[in-house]
């Protein structure tokens, strides 16, 4: 590949000392779960592209209601009083499908854009309310919440701060959650959570709750290394934020439409947000779409500052357009009409009981599942929870290898991420595990 200065496309998320060196991969088209390169190079994509896929590259359902949206109104924004049918129709869907929980949608391009404006938000509700102190918001380690500057901030992965003069000093960090890591010898994970609760408290109390606006929190976290929470984190967690007075916010971007098997990741766990930002699986990335739904707290304190100042001086020409609205209607209805809850859990149960034979292999410390995401953490000694040395890029090179055999993963460090098409049947994820457990043993087998 060309240098960085003449080649065509910036990649994201990319090391580019590696791709100055190798060629990227191109993809040229895709069908169900399988894409094919720009050589006629078939894989199983078990990423779904960017975890948004979810209903693989071919779902002629979504096509058509794209296609007909671009023959009806070809393009519209939700702005100055204005918006489409079809963005109008889909907010009052998603109301009505979280079941009264929220009152209002506001419609982004993104899940970075979703997330941004959530946070101005809470600043702008703030100063409404007459508590302009609340700024602060809670985050955690290992959490990913999107590329811009206020959603990059939030981030507990360092290197989305790197370079950039991030964070901004809005946040107060406390930890992860991720037992089979940060566990002590013989602590028990109801002993782990009272632990890092602890933590959690002393740190929102010492920054003040009366200065905090809310925590940010995946339902579970995606790009951090897919870390599912045992079952007794967010009850914990809810009721700290109860007692200290903080609202939550759920970022579905990932968790969401499906993925963790409900239609939102909050109602896996039974918890009660005061605002969801989703993206990705909302058109099952079909086009592009972001929302913000806002419960009535929220509502009212926005609507409250729009009257105060005037206008509400935010907004974006793309959110809520009409054909990215039509395509998340069609794929809503999809949810409903096709089963979905009933598939992903049965992909779920496959997925568990297909990785979990990995074990087998000394190096897999831990595999996790949760609906249609799962991870393979991979160490030196998974028994002792030995880590590779991180010079030898473990995680990439059985990436690397994988992509040999056509499989499409994602390395986090040492933790491959898998989050393939909510479709995937189980002989498909048998395929994907087959594949996978090549691409293990084949790269220890590699010297160095």
């Amino acid at each position: 590949m060309a240098d960085l200065a003449t080649a065509p496309l910036v990649y994201s998320f990319t090391d580019h000392r590696v791709y100055r060196r190798e060629s990227p991969l191109v993809i040229a088209e895709g069908d169900g779960i399988r894409i094919r390169d720009t050589a006629g190079k078939e894989y199983i994509d078990a990423l779904s592209g960017l975890w948004h896929a979810n209903l693989g590259f071919s779902d002629a359902e979504l096509i058509e209601a794209a296609t007909s949206a671009y023959a009806r109104l070809p393009a519209f924004a939700c702005a100055l009083g204005r918006s489409s049918a079809e963005s109008e129709s889909l907010a009052h869907e998603l109301l009505a499908a979280s079941g009264g929980h929220f009152t209002s949608v506001y419609f982004a391009a993104s899940g970075s854009e979703a997330v941004e404006s959530v946070l101005k938000f809470l600043w702008l509700a703030s100063n409404a309310n007459g508590t302009p102190s609340r700024k602060l918001v809670v985050t955690r380690d290992s959490g990913f919440h999107g590329t811009t500057l206020g959603a990059a901030s939030l981030a507990g992965i360092t290197n989305q701060h790197a370079g950039f003069d991030l964070p901004l000093p809005f946040t107060v960090r406390v930890p992860r959650v991720h037992f089979y890591r940060d566990h002590l010898d013989g602590e028990t994970e109801d002993e782990y959570i009272d632990r890092i609760l602890r933590t959690t408290r002393r740190r929102i109390v010492a920054a003040g709750p009366e200065n905090v606006a809310a925590m940010v929190a995946e339902p579970v976290m995606a790009a951090g290394g897919v870390l599912v929470p045992p079952d007794g984190y967010w009850p914990a967690m809810a009721r700290l934020l109860d007692d200290l007075g903080i609202p939550l916010v759920s970022d579905e971007v990932v968790c969401g439409f499906g993925r963790l098997g409900h239609l939102f990741g909050y109602q896996r766990f039974g918890l009660r947000p005061a605002a969801v930002t989703v993206a990705k699986g909302i058109t099952a990335g079909y086009a592009p779409l972001g929302a913000v739904l806002l419960g009535a707290d929220l509502t009212d304190s926005v609507a409250a500052a729009a009257e105060k100042y005037g206008v509400l001086g935010h907004g974006s020409t793309y959110g809520g357009h009409p054909v990215a609205a039509a395509v998340a209607r069609a794929n809503l209805r999809a949810f409903h009409e096709r089963g979905t809850q009933h598939r992903v859990a049965e992909l779920e149960a496959s997925l568990r009981a297909s990785l979990e034979s990995l074990l087998d292999l000394p190096v897999v410390g831990e595999v996790r599942c949760v609906g249609g995401l799962a991870a393979v953490e991979l160490m030196a000694d998974g028994a002792a929870r030995r880590p590779f040395d991180p010079e030898r890029r473990i995680g990439r090179r059985v990436a690397a290898r994988a992509r040999e055999f056509g499989l499409i993963v994602r390395d986090l460090g040492d933790v491959l991420a898998l989050c393939p098409p909510l479709i995937t049947s189980v002989s498909e994820v048998s395929e994907i595990v087959s594949r996978l457990h090549k691409a293990i043993t084949a790269t220890l087998e590699e010297k160095a």
